[in-house]
């Protein structure tokens, strides 16, 4: 699979060594040096900031009730934030503490 930089002018090198060691929250990866997500990757260097959301997920025909999650919200110079959808309170706090203490 290849990965492509959501900003591809600031693209990494060498992104299959990096994605190799990456940690797994969730579906996400996270390395030194970028976030992995559906086949892009956001480098960590461009993230200015995170903040973690409470927030419901409503799957189609559902009976109406929503599933709690948590939502990232990472602001990295774009018109729009990139938001992450996380099932779980603690891999939401992991995943923003993973980020800031990798580009902070």
């Amino acid at each position: 699979m290849s990965w492509e930089c959501v900003i591809p002018e600031k693209a990494i090198e060498d992104v299959k060594t990096d994605k190799k060691s990456a940690k797994r929250v969730e579906k996400y990866m996270i390395s030194e040096k970028a976030l992995y997500y559906d086949g892009k990757y956001l480098p960590l260097n461009l993230i200015e900031s995170v903040s973690v959301h409470d927030s419901t997920y409503n799957p189609n025909c559902c009976c109406g009730r929503g599933i709690p999650v948590k939502k990232l919200k990472i602001e990295y110079g774009a018109d729009k934030p990139l938001i992450l959808m996380v099932e779980k309170d603690k891999n939401a706090q992991k995943l923003k503490d993973m980020i800031e203490v990798t580009n902070y």
